[in-house]
Protein backbone atom coordinates (compact mmCIF):
# COMPACT_ATOMS: atom_id res chain seq x y z
CA UNK A 1 0.00 0.00 0.00
CA UNK A 2 2.83 2.39 0.81
CA UNK A 3 4.49 1.66 -2.55
CA UNK A 4 1.23 2.29 -4.37
CA UNK A 5 0.65 5.53 -2.49
CA UNK A 6 4.19 6.67 -3.26
CA UNK A 7 3.74 5.91 -6.97
CA UNK A 8 0.47 7.86 -7.08
CA UNK A 9 2.11 10.77 -5.29
CA UNK A 10 5.05 10.73 -7.72
CA UNK A 11 2.74 10.80 -10.73
CA UNK A 12 0.92 13.78 -9.30
CA UNK A 13 4.07 15.88 -8.93
CA UNK A 14 5.52 15.09 -12.37
CA UNK A 15 5.41 18.26 -14.48
CA UNK A 16 5.31 16.52 -17.89
CA UNK A 17 2.12 14.80 -19.00
CA UNK A 18 4.19 12.54 -21.23
CA UNK A 19 5.99 11.13 -18.20
CA UNK A 20 2.85 10.25 -16.26
CA UNK A 21 1.51 6.71 -15.93
CA UNK A 22 -2.07 5.58 -15.71
CA UNK A 23 -4.38 3.87 -18.13
CA UNK A 24 -3.59 6.15 -21.06
CA UNK A 25 0.12 5.31 -21.00
CA UNK A 26 -0.03 1.90 -19.36
CA UNK A 27 0.93 0.00 -22.52
CA UNK A 28 3.56 2.53 -23.63
CA UNK A 29 6.88 0.70 -23.64
CA UNK A 30 9.86 3.04 -23.98
CA UNK A 31 13.53 2.63 -23.09
CA UNK A 32 16.60 4.81 -22.74
CA UNK A 33 18.89 2.31 -24.44
CA UNK A 34 21.68 3.55 -26.69
CA UNK A 35 21.17 3.80 -30.43
CA UNK A 36 23.25 0.69 -31.08
CA UNK A 37 21.39 -1.39 -28.51
CA UNK A 38 18.06 -0.35 -30.05
CA UNK A 39 19.11 -1.29 -33.58
CA UNK A 40 21.06 -4.46 -32.81
CA UNK A 41 18.14 -6.88 -32.63
CA UNK A 42 15.77 -4.96 -34.88
CA UNK A 43 17.91 -4.32 -37.99
CA UNK A 44 17.64 -7.73 -39.75
CA UNK A 45 13.85 -7.76 -39.52
CA UNK A 46 13.52 -4.09 -40.41
CA UNK A 47 15.65 -4.60 -43.53
CA UNK A 48 13.65 -7.66 -44.60
CA UNK A 49 10.31 -5.90 -44.18
CA UNK A 50 11.50 -2.73 -45.87
CA UNK A 51 12.69 -4.69 -48.90
CA UNK A 52 9.39 -6.56 -49.02
CA UNK A 53 7.44 -3.28 -49.04
CA UNK A 54 9.58 -1.91 -51.87
CA UNK A 55 9.15 -5.13 -53.86
CA UNK A 56 5.43 -5.69 -53.31
CA UNK A 57 3.75 -2.31 -52.76
CA UNK A 58 3.40 0.49 -55.25
CA UNK A 59 3.91 3.19 -52.62
CA UNK A 60 7.16 1.61 -51.32
CA UNK A 61 8.57 1.57 -54.83
CA UNK A 62 7.35 5.13 -55.43
CA UNK A 63 8.99 6.50 -52.26
CA UNK A 64 12.29 4.97 -53.33
CA UNK A 65 12.03 6.35 -56.86
CA UNK A 66 11.25 9.88 -55.70
CA UNK A 67 14.05 9.89 -53.12
CA UNK A 68 16.73 8.55 -55.49
CA UNK A 69 15.74 10.70 -58.46
CA UNK A 70 15.86 13.94 -56.47
CA UNK A 71 18.99 13.08 -54.49
CA UNK A 72 21.16 11.86 -57.36
CA UNK A 73 19.31 12.69 -60.57
CA UNK A 74 21.69 11.82 -63.39
CA UNK A 75 24.69 12.11 -61.09
CA UNK A 76 26.45 14.29 -58.51
CA UNK A 77 29.45 15.86 -60.26
CA UNK A 78 32.77 16.90 -58.65
CA UNK A 79 34.14 20.37 -59.41
CA UNK A 80 37.88 20.64 -58.60
CA UNK A 81 38.82 23.98 -57.01
CA UNK A 82 42.61 24.15 -57.02
CA UNK A 83 42.70 27.75 -58.25
CA UNK A 84 44.54 26.64 -61.41
CA UNK A 85 42.10 26.33 -64.30
CA UNK A 86 44.44 24.22 -66.40
CA UNK A 87 44.99 21.83 -63.51
CA UNK A 88 41.27 21.72 -62.78
CA UNK A 89 40.61 20.64 -66.35
CA UNK A 90 43.26 17.97 -66.05
CA UNK A 91 41.63 16.63 -62.89
CA UNK A 92 38.21 16.60 -64.57
CA UNK A 93 39.52 14.61 -67.52
CA UNK A 94 41.16 12.06 -65.23
CA UNK A 95 37.99 11.73 -63.14
CA UNK A 96 35.72 11.26 -66.16
CA UNK A 97 38.00 8.58 -67.53
CA UNK A 98 37.94 6.75 -64.18
CA UNK A 99 34.20 7.22 -63.58
CA UNK A 100 33.34 5.29 -66.73
CA UNK A 101 34.96 2.06 -65.48
CA UNK A 102 35.07 2.33 -61.69
CA UNK A 103 32.47 -0.36 -60.93
CA UNK A 104 34.03 -3.51 -59.49
CA UNK A 105 31.29 -5.53 -61.17
CA UNK A 106 31.96 -3.82 -64.51
CA UNK A 107 28.38 -2.72 -65.22
CA UNK A 108 27.71 0.82 -63.97
CA UNK A 109 29.52 4.13 -64.15
CA UNK A 110 30.04 6.24 -61.04
CA UNK A 111 26.72 8.05 -61.47
CA UNK A 112 24.92 4.72 -61.59
CA UNK A 113 26.74 3.60 -58.44
CA UNK A 114 25.57 6.78 -56.70
CA UNK A 115 21.94 5.98 -57.49
CA UNK A 116 22.37 2.38 -56.37
CA UNK A 117 24.00 3.50 -53.12
CA UNK A 118 21.19 5.93 -52.28
CA UNK A 119 18.62 3.25 -53.12
CA UNK A 120 20.36 0.90 -50.69
CA UNK A 121 20.50 3.57 -47.96
CA UNK A 122 16.81 4.27 -48.30
CA UNK A 123 15.74 0.61 -48.51
CA UNK A 124 18.24 -1.07 -46.16
CA UNK A 125 19.25 1.86 -43.98
CA UNK A 126 22.91 1.96 -45.02
CA UNK A 127 25.35 1.07 -47.75
CA UNK A 128 28.93 -0.20 -47.68
CA UNK A 129 31.54 0.61 -50.30
CA UNK A 130 34.84 -1.18 -50.57
CA UNK A 131 37.65 0.74 -52.32
CA UNK A 132 39.82 -1.81 -54.07
CA UNK A 133 43.26 -0.65 -55.36
CA UNK A 134 44.31 -2.46 -58.53
CA UNK A 135 47.65 -4.00 -59.27
CA UNK A 136 49.73 -2.90 -62.25
CA UNK A 137 48.54 -5.95 -64.20
CA UNK A 138 44.87 -5.19 -63.53
CA UNK A 139 44.97 -1.41 -64.05
CA UNK A 140 44.26 0.37 -67.33
CA UNK A 141 46.97 2.71 -68.51
CA UNK A 142 46.21 6.35 -67.74
CA UNK A 143 43.31 5.49 -65.39
CA UNK A 144 43.53 5.76 -61.62
CA UNK A 145 43.93 2.14 -60.38
CA UNK A 146 40.91 2.03 -58.09
CA UNK A 147 37.58 0.21 -58.23
CA UNK A 148 34.51 0.64 -56.06
CA UNK A 149 32.51 -2.35 -54.86
CA UNK A 150 29.13 -1.62 -53.29
CA UNK A 151 27.92 -4.03 -50.61
CA UNK A 152 24.59 -4.39 -48.85
CA UNK A 153 24.73 -4.08 -45.03
CA UNK A 154 24.05 -7.83 -44.73
CA UNK A 155 27.76 -8.30 -45.46
CA UNK A 156 28.60 -6.95 -42.00
CA UNK A 157 29.14 -9.80 -39.57
CA UNK A 158 26.82 -8.92 -36.67
CA UNK A 159 28.06 -11.92 -34.68
CA UNK A 160 31.32 -10.01 -34.22
CA UNK A 161 30.11 -8.22 -31.13
CA UNK A 162 32.52 -8.07 -28.22
CA UNK A 163 35.24 -6.15 -26.40
CA UNK A 164 38.81 -7.34 -26.96
CA UNK A 165 41.99 -6.29 -25.19
CA UNK A 166 45.04 -6.53 -27.43
CA UNK A 167 48.37 -6.11 -25.69
CA UNK A 168 51.52 -5.11 -27.50
CA UNK A 169 55.06 -5.83 -26.37
CA UNK A 170 56.36 -4.95 -23.90
CA UNK A 171 53.37 -6.05 -21.86
CA UNK A 172 52.31 -3.14 -19.74
CA UNK A 173 49.14 -1.26 -18.94
CA UNK A 174 50.37 1.74 -20.94
CA UNK A 175 50.70 -0.29 -24.12
CA UNK A 176 47.40 -2.11 -23.69
CA UNK A 177 45.12 -1.27 -26.57
CA UNK A 178 41.38 -1.82 -26.25
CA UNK A 179 39.23 -2.75 -29.22
CA UNK A 180 35.45 -2.74 -29.31
CA UNK A 181 33.66 -4.74 -32.01
CA UNK A 182 29.99 -3.77 -32.26
CA UNK A 183 27.74 -5.32 -34.94
CA UNK A 184 30.70 -6.10 -37.17
CA UNK A 185 32.44 -2.71 -36.84
CA UNK A 186 35.72 -2.49 -34.96
CA UNK A 187 36.36 0.64 -32.88
CA UNK A 188 39.11 1.93 -30.66
CA UNK A 189 38.16 2.72 -27.07
CA UNK A 190 38.03 6.37 -28.15
CA UNK A 191 35.25 5.49 -30.62
CA UNK A 192 37.17 5.75 -33.90
CA UNK A 193 36.57 3.09 -36.52
CA UNK A 194 39.48 0.77 -37.22
CA UNK A 195 38.05 -2.00 -39.38
CA UNK A 196 34.96 -3.77 -40.70
CA UNK A 197 34.31 -7.51 -40.48
CA UNK A 198 32.91 -8.36 -43.89
CA UNK A 199 31.43 -11.53 -45.33
CA UNK A 200 32.99 -12.01 -48.80
CA UNK A 201 29.69 -13.53 -49.98
CA UNK A 202 26.19 -12.28 -49.19
CA UNK A 203 24.81 -14.35 -46.28
CA UNK A 204 21.48 -14.63 -48.08
CA UNK A 205 22.99 -16.34 -51.15
CA UNK A 206 21.68 -19.73 -50.06
CA UNK A 207 22.52 -22.65 -52.27
CA UNK A 208 24.63 -20.60 -54.67
CA UNK A 209 27.95 -20.65 -52.87
CA UNK A 210 29.34 -22.11 -49.70
CA UNK A 211 29.13 -19.79 -46.67
CA UNK A 212 32.42 -18.24 -45.65
CA UNK A 213 33.84 -16.63 -42.54
CA UNK A 214 34.06 -12.85 -42.25
CA UNK A 215 37.33 -11.11 -43.00
CA UNK A 216 38.78 -7.97 -41.45
CA UNK A 217 38.94 -4.99 -43.82
CA UNK A 218 40.68 -1.79 -42.63
CA UNK A 219 38.38 1.20 -42.24
CA UNK A 220 40.59 3.17 -44.65
CA UNK A 221 39.42 0.85 -47.44
CA UNK A 222 35.71 1.11 -46.60
CA UNK A 223 32.90 3.60 -47.14
CA UNK A 224 29.91 3.44 -44.83
CA UNK A 225 27.04 5.85 -45.51
CA UNK A 226 23.78 6.10 -43.59
CA UNK A 227 21.52 8.70 -42.05
CA UNK A 228 22.79 9.31 -38.52
CA UNK A 229 19.82 10.17 -36.30
CA UNK A 230 21.38 9.73 -32.84
CA UNK A 231 24.76 10.40 -31.24
CA UNK A 232 26.87 7.26 -31.25
CA UNK A 233 24.69 5.48 -33.81
CA UNK A 234 26.88 3.04 -35.71
CA UNK A 235 24.36 1.49 -38.11
CA UNK A 236 21.63 2.91 -40.33
CA UNK A 237 17.90 2.22 -40.11
CA UNK A 238 15.64 1.79 -43.19
CA UNK A 239 13.75 4.96 -44.00
CA UNK A 240 10.41 3.13 -44.14
CA UNK A 241 10.69 2.01 -40.49
CA UNK A 242 8.29 4.68 -39.09
CA UNK A 243 5.53 3.80 -41.60
CA UNK A 244 5.91 0.03 -41.92
CA UNK A 245 2.89 -0.96 -39.85
CA UNK A 246 0.73 1.84 -41.21
CA UNK A 247 1.73 0.91 -44.75
CA UNK A 248 1.04 -2.76 -44.15
CA UNK A 249 -2.44 -1.95 -42.83
CA UNK A 250 -3.02 0.28 -45.84
CA UNK A 251 -2.05 -2.53 -48.24
CA UNK A 252 -4.48 -4.92 -46.46
CA UNK A 253 -7.27 -2.32 -46.56
CA UNK A 254 -6.71 -1.64 -50.24
CA UNK A 255 -6.86 -5.36 -51.02
CA UNK A 256 -10.06 -5.73 -48.98
CA UNK A 257 -11.68 -2.87 -50.90
CA UNK A 258 -10.81 -4.48 -54.23
CA UNK A 259 -12.16 -7.88 -53.11
CA UNK A 260 -15.35 -6.23 -51.83
CA UNK A 261 -15.87 -4.48 -55.15
CA UNK A 262 -15.33 -7.75 -57.04
CA UNK A 263 -17.91 -9.56 -54.92
CA UNK A 264 -20.43 -6.77 -55.40
CA UNK A 265 -20.01 -7.01 -59.17
CA UNK A 266 -20.89 -10.71 -59.24
CA UNK A 267 -24.47 -11.45 -60.43
CA UNK A 268 -25.29 -15.13 -59.82
CA UNK A 269 -28.36 -17.36 -60.25
CA UNK A 270 -29.02 -20.42 -58.08
CA UNK A 271 -31.20 -23.26 -59.43
CA UNK A 272 -32.79 -25.83 -57.13
CA UNK A 273 -33.51 -29.22 -58.74
CA UNK A 274 -34.30 -32.78 -57.70
CA UNK A 275 -31.66 -34.22 -60.04
CA UNK A 276 -28.57 -34.88 -57.95
CA UNK A 277 -26.47 -35.41 -61.07
CA UNK A 278 -26.75 -31.73 -61.85
CA UNK A 279 -25.93 -30.36 -58.46
CA UNK A 280 -22.88 -28.30 -57.75
CA UNK A 281 -21.58 -30.96 -55.42
CA UNK A 282 -21.19 -33.56 -58.20
CA UNK A 283 -21.13 -31.54 -61.39
CA UNK A 284 -18.44 -29.03 -60.34
CA UNK A 285 -15.68 -30.38 -58.15
CA UNK A 286 -11.97 -29.83 -57.93
CA UNK A 287 -9.23 -32.16 -56.80
CA UNK A 288 -6.31 -31.34 -54.54
CA UNK A 289 -4.04 -33.80 -56.36
CA UNK A 290 -5.06 -36.90 -54.38
CA UNK A 291 -8.14 -39.05 -54.29
CA UNK A 292 -10.15 -36.57 -52.25
CA UNK A 293 -12.13 -33.76 -53.86
CA UNK A 294 -14.04 -30.78 -52.55
CA UNK A 295 -16.88 -28.62 -53.71
CA UNK A 296 -16.12 -25.41 -55.49
CA UNK A 297 -17.05 -22.58 -53.16
CA UNK A 298 -16.64 -19.33 -55.02
CA UNK A 299 -18.56 -16.59 -56.80
CA UNK A 300 -17.97 -15.64 -60.42
CA UNK A 301 -19.72 -13.05 -62.60
CA UNK A 302 -22.68 -14.60 -64.43
CA UNK A 303 -22.40 -17.88 -62.50
CA UNK A 304 -25.31 -20.36 -62.64
CA UNK A 305 -25.15 -22.75 -59.68
CA UNK A 306 -27.25 -25.85 -58.89
CA UNK A 307 -28.19 -26.62 -55.29
CA UNK A 308 -28.68 -29.94 -53.55
CA UNK A 309 -32.25 -31.05 -52.79
CA UNK A 310 -33.30 -29.50 -49.51
CA UNK A 311 -30.63 -26.77 -49.72
CA UNK A 312 -31.65 -23.17 -49.48
CA UNK A 313 -29.51 -20.18 -50.34
CA UNK A 314 -28.88 -17.41 -47.85
CA UNK A 315 -26.81 -14.60 -49.26
CA UNK A 316 -24.84 -11.95 -47.47
CA UNK A 317 -25.35 -8.75 -49.42
CA UNK A 318 -22.41 -6.38 -48.73
CA UNK A 319 -23.16 -2.70 -48.75
CA UNK A 320 -22.51 -0.98 -52.03
CA UNK A 321 -21.30 2.23 -50.38
CA UNK A 322 -17.60 3.01 -50.85
CA UNK A 323 -16.79 5.41 -48.02
CA UNK A 324 -13.09 4.67 -47.95
CA UNK A 325 -11.71 7.70 -49.76
CA UNK A 326 -11.13 9.73 -46.61
CA UNK A 327 -9.36 6.86 -44.84
CA UNK A 328 -7.18 6.07 -47.85
CA UNK A 329 -6.19 9.69 -48.38
CA UNK A 330 -5.32 10.38 -44.75
CA UNK A 331 -3.30 7.14 -44.60
CA UNK A 332 -1.37 8.05 -47.75
CA UNK A 333 -0.69 11.51 -46.34
CA UNK A 334 0.71 9.92 -43.17
CA UNK A 335 2.89 7.53 -45.19
CA UNK A 336 4.22 10.37 -47.35
CA UNK A 337 5.02 12.53 -44.32
CA UNK A 338 6.72 9.64 -42.53
CA UNK A 339 8.85 8.88 -45.58
CA UNK A 340 9.86 12.52 -46.06
CA UNK A 341 8.11 13.23 -49.38
CA UNK A 342 4.95 15.14 -50.29
CA UNK A 343 1.51 13.64 -50.87
CA UNK A 344 1.41 14.65 -54.54
CA UNK A 345 4.83 13.05 -55.13
CA UNK A 346 3.60 9.80 -53.61
CA UNK A 347 0.26 9.55 -55.38
CA UNK A 348 0.47 11.88 -58.38
CA UNK A 349 -2.80 13.45 -57.19
CA UNK A 350 -2.73 17.13 -58.17
CA UNK A 351 -6.50 17.65 -58.12
CA UNK A 352 -6.35 20.14 -55.23
CA UNK A 353 -2.90 21.55 -55.84
CA UNK A 354 -1.98 25.01 -57.05
CA UNK A 355 1.27 26.87 -57.61
CA UNK A 356 1.52 28.12 -54.02
CA UNK A 357 0.83 24.74 -52.41
CA UNK A 358 3.20 22.93 -54.75
CA UNK A 359 5.91 25.52 -54.17
CA UNK A 360 5.55 25.36 -50.37
CA UNK A 361 5.67 21.56 -50.37
CA UNK A 362 8.69 21.41 -52.66
CA UNK A 363 10.63 23.92 -50.55
CA UNK A 364 10.27 21.69 -47.50
CA UNK A 365 11.14 18.56 -49.49
CA UNK A 366 14.13 20.32 -51.03
CA UNK A 367 15.51 21.16 -47.59
CA UNK A 368 15.27 17.52 -46.52
CA UNK A 369 17.06 16.26 -49.65
CA UNK A 370 19.76 18.95 -49.51
CA UNK A 371 20.43 18.09 -45.89
CA UNK A 372 20.87 14.43 -46.82
CA UNK A 373 23.11 15.32 -49.77
CA UNK A 374 25.48 17.68 -47.96
CA UNK A 375 25.44 16.20 -44.44
CA UNK A 376 25.41 12.49 -45.25
CA UNK A 377 26.41 11.65 -48.81
CA UNK A 378 29.25 14.15 -49.11
CA UNK A 379 31.10 13.48 -45.80
CA UNK A 380 30.40 9.74 -45.60
CA UNK A 381 30.64 8.65 -49.23
CA UNK A 382 31.85 11.23 -51.75
CA UNK A 383 34.64 13.03 -49.86
CA UNK A 384 36.44 9.88 -48.58
CA UNK A 385 36.28 8.39 -52.07
CA UNK A 386 37.64 11.61 -53.62
CA UNK A 387 40.57 11.72 -51.19
CA UNK A 388 41.48 8.10 -51.89
CA UNK A 389 41.19 8.67 -55.64
CA UNK A 390 43.44 11.74 -55.50
CA UNK A 391 45.98 9.87 -53.39
CA UNK A 392 46.26 7.04 -55.94
CA UNK A 393 46.25 9.51 -58.84
CA UNK A 394 49.31 11.25 -57.37
CA UNK A 395 51.08 7.99 -56.53
CA UNK A 396 50.65 6.77 -60.11
CA UNK A 397 51.79 10.02 -61.73
CA UNK A 398 48.40 10.91 -63.19
CA UNK A 399 48.21 14.12 -61.13
CA UNK A 400 51.04 16.21 -59.66
CA UNK A 401 51.64 16.25 -55.94
CA UNK A 402 50.34 19.36 -54.16
CA UNK A 403 50.72 20.42 -50.54
CA UNK A 404 47.22 21.89 -50.64
CA UNK A 405 45.76 18.69 -52.01
CA UNK A 406 42.84 18.81 -54.42
CA UNK A 407 39.87 20.71 -52.95
CA UNK A 408 36.54 19.86 -54.52
CA UNK A 409 32.96 21.07 -54.62
CA UNK A 410 30.07 18.80 -55.49
CA UNK A 411 27.48 19.88 -58.04
CA UNK A 412 24.07 18.55 -57.06
CA UNK A 413 21.28 17.86 -59.57
CA UNK A 414 19.12 20.83 -60.49
CA UNK A 415 15.65 21.36 -59.06
CA UNK A 416 13.06 21.53 -61.80
CA UNK A 417 11.00 24.73 -61.53
CA UNK A 418 7.25 24.53 -61.02
CA UNK A 419 6.71 27.71 -63.08
CA UNK A 420 9.87 28.15 -65.20
CA UNK A 421 9.14 31.74 -66.25
CA UNK A 422 8.47 33.05 -62.74
CA UNK A 423 11.36 31.23 -61.17
CA UNK A 424 13.85 32.20 -63.88
CA UNK A 425 12.87 35.85 -63.54
CA UNK A 426 13.39 35.55 -59.78
CA UNK A 427 16.85 34.03 -60.36
CA UNK A 428 17.80 36.86 -62.74
CA UNK A 429 16.77 39.43 -60.16
CA UNK A 430 18.72 37.56 -57.49
CA UNK A 431 21.90 37.70 -59.61
CA UNK A 432 21.40 41.37 -60.48
CA UNK A 433 20.76 42.32 -56.86
CA UNK A 434 23.79 40.41 -55.61
CA UNK A 435 21.80 37.83 -53.66
CA UNK A 436 23.68 35.19 -55.64
CA UNK A 437 26.54 35.25 -58.11
CA UNK A 438 26.38 34.00 -61.66
CA UNK A 439 28.48 30.90 -60.82
CA UNK A 440 26.10 30.10 -57.96
CA UNK A 441 23.18 30.46 -60.33
CA UNK A 442 24.75 28.01 -62.78
CA UNK A 443 25.63 25.57 -59.98
CA UNK A 444 21.99 25.63 -58.82
CA UNK A 445 21.03 24.31 -62.24
CA UNK A 446 23.46 21.42 -61.96
CA UNK A 447 26.19 22.71 -64.29
CA UNK A 448 29.86 23.57 -63.87
CA UNK A 449 30.27 27.36 -64.31
CA UNK A 450 33.73 27.00 -65.87
CA UNK A 451 32.47 24.50 -68.41
CA UNK A 452 29.48 26.73 -69.08
CA UNK A 453 31.71 29.73 -69.79
CA UNK A 454 33.89 27.67 -72.14
CA UNK A 455 30.82 26.57 -74.08
CA UNK A 456 29.42 30.13 -74.25
CA UNK A 457 32.76 31.41 -75.53
CA UNK A 458 32.91 28.66 -78.12
CA UNK A 459 29.30 29.30 -79.14
CA UNK A 460 29.80 33.07 -79.57
CA UNK A 461 32.98 32.45 -81.56
CA UNK A 462 31.19 30.04 -83.88
CA UNK A 463 28.30 32.48 -84.40
CA UNK A 464 30.69 35.32 -85.25
CA UNK A 465 32.72 33.09 -87.56
CA UNK A 466 29.64 32.12 -89.55
CA UNK A 467 28.12 35.64 -89.32
CA UNK A 468 24.94 34.30 -87.76
CA UNK A 469 22.74 36.58 -85.67
CA UNK A 470 20.25 35.04 -83.25
CA UNK A 471 17.85 36.85 -80.96
CA UNK A 472 19.08 34.56 -78.17
CA UNK A 473 22.48 36.29 -78.36
CA UNK A 474 22.37 38.95 -75.60
CA UNK A 475 25.06 40.98 -77.39
CA UNK A 476 22.67 41.83 -80.20
CA UNK A 477 19.38 41.80 -78.30
CA UNK A 478 16.80 44.29 -79.52
CA UNK A 479 16.69 47.58 -77.68
CA UNK A 480 12.96 47.16 -77.17
CA UNK A 481 13.41 43.81 -75.46
CA UNK A 482 13.02 44.12 -71.73
CA UNK A 483 16.33 43.21 -70.14
CA UNK A 484 18.10 43.03 -73.52
CA UNK A 485 21.58 44.32 -74.20
CA UNK A 486 20.29 47.12 -76.43
CA UNK A 487 17.93 48.40 -73.80
CA UNK A 488 20.65 48.22 -71.18
CA UNK A 489 23.10 50.19 -73.34
CA UNK A 490 20.44 52.82 -74.19
CA UNK A 491 19.64 53.27 -70.52
CA UNK A 492 23.33 53.64 -69.77
CA UNK A 493 23.69 56.35 -72.45
CA UNK A 494 20.66 58.29 -71.23
CA UNK A 495 21.87 58.27 -67.63
CA UNK A 496 25.50 59.05 -68.38
CA UNK A 497 26.78 62.11 -66.60
CA UNK A 498 29.35 64.41 -68.15
CA UNK A 499 32.57 64.66 -66.30
CA UNK A 500 32.58 68.45 -66.44
CA UNK A 501 28.84 69.07 -66.53
CA UNK A 502 28.25 69.75 -62.88
CA UNK A 503 26.03 66.75 -62.52
CA UNK A 504 23.99 67.54 -65.65
CA UNK A 505 23.38 64.94 -68.40
CA UNK A 506 25.94 65.03 -71.17
CA UNK A 507 24.98 66.75 -74.39
CA UNK A 508 24.87 64.69 -77.56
Amino acid sequence: MRRTAARISLNQVRSYDGAKGGRRAGDWRATNASANVETKAALPRLRARSRDLVRNTWWGQRIEQVTVSHTVGTGIIPKPSTGDKALDKRVKRAWKKWAKQCDREGQLNFEGLQALAVRCIMESGEVLGRMVPLSAAEATRGVVPLELQLLEPDHLDQSRDRIMMVERKPLSAINAEGVVVDQGIEYTLAGKRKAYWIYPVHPGARGLVMPSASVRVPAADMLHAYRKDRIGQGRGVPWLAPVMLTGRDFADLQEAIVVKARIESCLAAFIKTNSTARTLAQAQQESNGGSASRRIESFAPGMVAYLEPGEELQTVAPSGSMQFEGVLKSTLQAIAAGAGITYDQLTGDLSRANFSSLKAGKIEFRRVIEQFQHLTLVPMFLEPLWERWCELAVLNGILPEREEGYPVEWIMPAWEPIDPMKELQADILAVRSGRMTWPQFVLAWGFDPDTQLDEIESWFGELDKRKIILDTDPRVALASTKGGAGAESQTEVNTNVAKDGGGKPAKK
